[in-house]
C-alpha cells in the first residue's frame, strides 16, 4: 500500500460506515456483485480523498458559501465515480481480487451463506 494512505483508508471507511454505504456494499457482495461493490468503494474513496485535499487549499469563488460547497461535493462525487469506472488507481481491482479470494476460501470451508 502507498505510504501514508492507511490513515486515509481508515477515515474513509469510518465515514462510509456513517453513510450506510458499507451495508449496500455488503449486500452487493452477498449477491455476487463484487466488481460493482469494489468500484463503488473506490469511487467513494476518491471523492473523499478529493474532499480532504480540497480542505487544505484556500476557499475559492465557488466555495465561499454553502451552495458552492454543495456543488463542490457533488462534483467530487462525480469525479470519484468516473475515475473508478475507468480504473481509478487500482483500489477496486485490489479489493475485488481480495474479496474473490476470500469468497473461494470461505466456500471451500463451507462458511458461505
Amino acid at each position: 500500500m502507498i505510504p501514508g494512505v492507511e490513515g486515509l483508508v481508515a477515515q474513509a471507511t469510518d465515514h462510509a460506515f456513517a453513510d450506510g454505504r458499507i451495508e449496500a456494499i455488503k449486500s452487493d457482495i452477498q449477491e455476487g456483485k463484487i466488481k460493482k461493490a469494489s468500484e463503488e468503494f473506490e469511487a467513494y474513496f476518491i471523492s473523499y480523498l478529493l474532499k480532504v485535499m480540497r480542505e487544505t487549499v484556500p476557499k475559492g469563488l465557488f466555495t465561499q458559501n454553502k451552495m458552492g460547497e454543495v456543488f463542490q461535493s457533488f462534483y467530487d462525487e462525480a469525479i470519484g465515480k468516473e475515475s473508478a469506472k475507468i480504473g481509478g488507481f487500482g483500489l477496486a481491482q485490489y479489493i475485488e481480487a481480495k474479496l474473490r479470494e476470500d469468497e473461494v476460501i470461505l466456500s471451500r470451508e463451507g462458511k458461505m451463506e
